[in-house]
């Protein structure tokens, strides 16, 4: 389930609030993994 939320995250098809608690952490973790902020947004060299 986190892959598949964190697509929809990346997609713009799902906001980060709206993923259910029991999964924020790890979709906030893989997105970092992956170069994602939890808006969905690409990590800049400044963040």
């Amino acid at each position: 389930m986190v892959e598949v939320y964190c697509k929809l995250i990346i997609a713009g098809r799902r906001a980060f609030d709206r993923v259910p608690d029991l999964f924020k952490e790890q979709v906030k973790e893989r997105l970092r993994e992956l170069g994602y902020n939890p808006d969905g947004s690409i990590i800049t060299a400044e963040e």
